[in-house]
C-alpha cells in the first residue's frame, strides 16, 4: 500500500477523529485514566470497518473477563501480594493456553482476558482498596473507545471487506488453475520457482479466508451470506493442494517410464487443457469418466499392461478430482452473485485443526515464568511504581505466543517502544506543558497521531506503528490536567523496558524455536495420525466421515507445514515430507481395504501382513522422518499386486481394490516398477 493512498489517509482521518473523540468523552465523565480511551482506539481500529466492529466486540468481552477474574481474586488473595502476582500469573497462562486452541481472531478474547487482568491488577498491588474502581474504570474506558471507533469507521465513509473475502478466494481459485495448466504444459521434471510459490501461497490461503469470515460476520446480513456461501466454497478448495501434487507425481512417472497417451487419452487430455482455458461448456467430466472406462477395456484385452492402465486411470481421476473441486466451487460461486435471502448454504463442515498442545503448553508456561518472575523482581525490590514491567512481561508472552521464533517480533516491540520513549520526551518538554486546553492538545497531538496512522495503514510498518501509538498517550501521561508528571513518566519507561527485558530473556531460555521444529512436529503428529487410522481401517470400524476428517486434519497439518519448510528447510525435514503422501496413504488404505472388504475376503486376498508391516514402518518413521520404508513392505505389497492383477483379469470389479493398493505402494515406493511374475 502507498504512504498516501486513499484508503491511508481516509483510516488515518478516521482513527484520530475516533480516538480524540474517545479522549475528550473520557475527560467528560472524568474517567480516571483518560489515555486507555486514547490508546484502546488505535489498538481496534483496523484498515476495514467490518475488522474494526469485530476486533472492537472482542476487545470488550476479554477485557470485561479480565476484570472480573480480578475482581474475584482479589479479596481472598488482598494481604497477600505475592500470593496475588502468582494467581495473575496463572491466569495469563491459562488464558493463553486457551487462546491459542484458536487460529483466527476470536482467540483475541482469551489473550486479552489474560494479560487485561495483569494491566488492571498490577497497579493496585500496594493500595488494593482500588481495585474495583480501577476495573470499572478500565472497563467504561475501553467501553468509550471501542464505541467510538466503531461508530466513526461504520459511518464515515465505511470499507467494507466483502470484495477483499470474495478477492481472496477468487485469487486462490485462479492460482490453483494456473497451477494445473503449468503442471499440463509443461515438462513434467521441470519445477519453476513460481510453481513454488504458487503452493505456499495456496497453503497460506485457508487461514487468510477465515480470518476474513470472521471479521465479515459483522458487516451486516448481505455480509453473513456471503459469509455462509463462502464457507463452503474454501472446504472445497482447500482440496487443490493434494490434488495438484498428485496430478504431477503422475505425469513425473509417466515422463519417467516413458508411457505414450493411447489416442483417445490424447485426445480426453486435449479436451481438459482446452476447459482448463476458458471453455467451461465441454462435458469435460463425462469424457474423463468414460477415457477410465476404456482403459479398463483396453487393460483387460491386454493392450496395455496393469502398470500402464493404473497410472493412466490414476492420472484421469486426479484430474477428474480436480474438474470437480472447480464445478463446485462454480455452483457455489452462482449463488453467491444471486444475493438473496432466500438462498442458504449448507452448514460449514466440522474444522478439523491443527492444535499443537505441546507447544501450546510451552508458551503458557512462559508466559507464566515471565509475567512471575518480573513481578517477583518488582515486588522484592521494593519498586513502587515498577507495576508496568509484569504488564508488558504478559502483554508481550501473550501477543507473540503464537510465532514460531517470538525473539524477533520482541525485539522489534523493544525498537517500537524506544522510538515512542523519544517522542515522548519531546512532547513532554516541548509541547504538553504549552497546551492548556482541550483544543490546544488535539492541536499537539494531531500530525503526530495522523502520521501514525499512515504507518499503520502500511503492511510493511504496521506492527511497528501500532507499538508506537499505543504506547505514546501512557508514557505522557494523559490525564486531566494535561500536566504530565515526569517521575512517573520516567519510572514507566523504566519498568517498560525491564518488563521487555524480562520477557525477551525468558523467552530465549524456553519457547524461541526454529520453524522447521513445529513443522517436524505437525509431521509426527499427522504420522500418529496415520497409525491410527490404519489401525481402525484394519479393524473395519471405519466410517466414510472418519475418512473424510482424517483427510481434513492431515490437510490442515499441509497447511502448516508447507510455508515452514520453505523458510526453514532443514535435511530432516525435507526429506521427511509434508503429510500430503500421507493423506493419500490413508484414503487410500480406506479405498482398498473398508470399501472392497467383503470382495477381497470372497477371494482369499488377505491384507493383514501388509498392513503390519505399514503399521511397523509409521512407528520406526516416528523417530526418525528420513527413516525409508522397508523391502518386506514392498515384498507384501507386490504379492498382493500380483495376486489381484490374476484375479482382477477374471472379475472386473476387483480393478478398483487394485488400482488404490497400487496407489498406496506408489506413496511408499514411487520408483518402484510393476513386479515381476516369479516374485509372487
Amino acid at each position: 500500500m502507498k504512504w498516501f493512498s486513499r484508503s491511508a489517509m481516509l483510516f488515518s482521518a478516521k482513527t484520530c477523529l475516533a480516538a480524540f473523540l474517545a479522549f475528550y468523552i473520557a475527560l467528560e465523565l472524568n474517567l480516571d485514566k483518560p489515555a486507555w480511551s486514547l490508546t484502546t482506539v488505535y489498538v481496534a481500529s483496523q484498515l476495514y470497518s467490518g475488522s474494526t466492529v469485530s476486533k472492537s466486540v472482542f476487545r470488550f468481552f476479554g477485557t470485561l473477563l479480565g476484570g472480573l477474574f480480578t475482581l474475584l481474586i482479589y479479596p481472598a488473595t488482598v494481604q497477600d501480594p505475592l500470593l496475588f502476582s502468582l494467581c495473575i500469573s496463572l491466569w495469563v497462562a491459562v488464558c493463553l493456553y486457551l487462546s491459542l486452541h484458536d487460529r483466527t481472531p476470536k482467540s483475541y478474547v482469551f489473550m486479552l482476558a489474560g494479560y487485561s487482568a495483569a494491566i488492571m491488577g498490577f497497579p493496585d498491588v500496594v493500595s488494593p482498596s482500588a481495585i474495583t474502581y480501577t476495573v470499572i474504570s478500565r472497563v467504561e474506558e475501553i467501553t468509550v473507545a471501542i464505541v467510538c471507533s466503531s461508530l466513526v469507521h461504520r459511518l464515515l465513509w465505511p470499507v467494507s471487506m466483502r470484495n477483499l473475502l470474495e478477492q481472496s478466494v477468487n485469487l486462490w481459485y485462479q492460482n490453483a488453475r494456473k497451477l494445473c495448466s503449468e503442471l499440463v504444459t509443461a515438462m513434467p521434471a521441470e519445477k519453476s520457482v513460481e510453481r513454488e510459490d504458487i503452493l505456499i501461497q495456496m497453503a497460506n490461503y485457508p487461514l487468510n479466508v477465515e480470518t476474513l469470515i470472521t471479521h465479515c460476520v459483522y458487516e451486516g446480513d448481505a455480509a453473513r451470506r456471503l459469509v455462509r456461501l463462502v464457507s463452503v466454497q474454501y472446504q472445497h478448495l482447500s482440496y487443490f493442494i493434494p490434488t495438484l501434487t498428485a496430478i504431477e507425481s503422475r505425469l513425473n512417472l509417466l515422463a519417467q517410464q516413458q508411457i505414450r497417451f493411447p489416442d483417445f487419452i490424447a485426445e480426453v487430455f486435449q479436451q481438459f487443457l482446452l476447459w482448463l482455458n476458458g471453455e467451461d461448456q465441454l462435458p469435460v467430466r463425462d469424457q474423463l469418466s468414460h477415457a477410465q472406462e476404456q482403459l479398463k477395456r483396453a487393460w483387460q484385452q491386454g493392450r496395455l499392461n496393469s502398470e500402464e492402465s493404473i497410472l493412466l486411470s490414476g492420472l484421469l481421476e486426479r484430474l477428474l478430482n480436480f474438474v470437480r473441486i472447480v464445478d463446485a466451487y462454480q455452483s457455489v460461486s452462482e449463488r453467491v452473485s444471486e444475493w438473496t435471502p432466500a438462498v442458504k448454504a449448507g452448514k460449514m463442515a466440522r474444522a478439523h485443526k491443527h492444535v499443537d498442545k505441546g507447544l501450546l503448553l510451552l508458551s503458557s508456561f512462559t508466559a507464566f515464568i515471565a509475567t512471575f518472575v518480573t513481578c517477583v523482581f518488582w515486588i522484592g525490590s521494593g519498586w513502587v511504581d515498577g507495576a508496568t514491567a509484569p504488564m508488558m512481561a504478559a502483554v508481550l508472552c501473550s501477543f507473540f505466543a503464537g510465532m514460531d521464533s517470538p525473539i524477533a517480533p520482541m525485539k522489534l516491540f523493544l525498537k517500537g517502544v524506544l522510538i515512542s520513549v523519544v517522542i515522548s520526551l519531546l512532547y513532554i518538554t516541548l509541547l504538553i506543558p504549552q497546551a492548556v486546553t482541550f483544543e490546544a492538545l488535539v492541536i499537539c497531538l494531531a500530525p503526530g497521531l495522523l502520521a501514525l496512522g499512515l504507518v499503520i495503514a502500511n503492511p510493511s510498518t504496521n506492527l511497528i506503528g501500532l507499538i508506537v501509538a499505543t504506547q505514546i498517550p501512557g508514557l505522557i501521561g494523559m490525564s486531566h490536567n494535561f500536566k504530565p508528571d515526569l517521575q512517573l513518566i520516567v519510572n514507566a519507561i523504566l519498568s517498560t523496558l525491564v518488563g521487555i527485558t524480562f520477557a525477551v530473556v525468558i523467552t530465549a531460555l524456553i519457547r524461541n524455536k526454529r520453524p522447521s521444529w513445529t513443522a517436524k512436529r505437525a509431521v509426527r503428529k499427522g504420522i500418529r495420525e496415520l497409525l491410527h487410522f490404519i489401525a481402525t481401517v484394519r479393524l473395519n470400524s471405519v466410517t466414510l466421515t472418519a475418512r473424510q476428517q482424517f483427510v481434513s486434519r492431515t490437510l490442515d497439518k499441509v497447511n502448516i507445514i508447507l510455508p515452514r519448510k520453505r523458510v526453514d528447510p532443514v535435511p530432516e525435514l525435507v526429506s521427511g515430507g509434508n503429510l500430503i503422501a500421507e493423506a493419500w496413504l490413508g484414503a487410500n488404505c480406506y479405498d482398498y481395504y473398508t470399501r472392497h472388504r467383503e470382495l477381497l475376503l470372497a477371494h482369499h486376498i488377505e491384507s493383514a501382513a501388509m498392513f503390519h508391516e505399514l503399521s511397523q514402518f509409521l512407528k520406526r518413521r516416528l523417530k526418525s522422518l528420513q527413516t525409508t520404508p522397508q523391502p518386506e513392505l514392498l515384498a507384501e505389497l507386490n504379492t498382493l499386486l500380483l495376486r489381484l492383477e490374476a484375479a482382477a483379469l477374471q472379475e472386473n470389479t476387483l480393478f478398483a481394490p487394485m488400482f488404490h493398493l497400487f496407489n498406496i505402494r506408489l506413496s511408499l515406493f514411487p520408483a518402484a516398477r510393476w513386479p515381476e511374475k516369479f516374485a509372487q
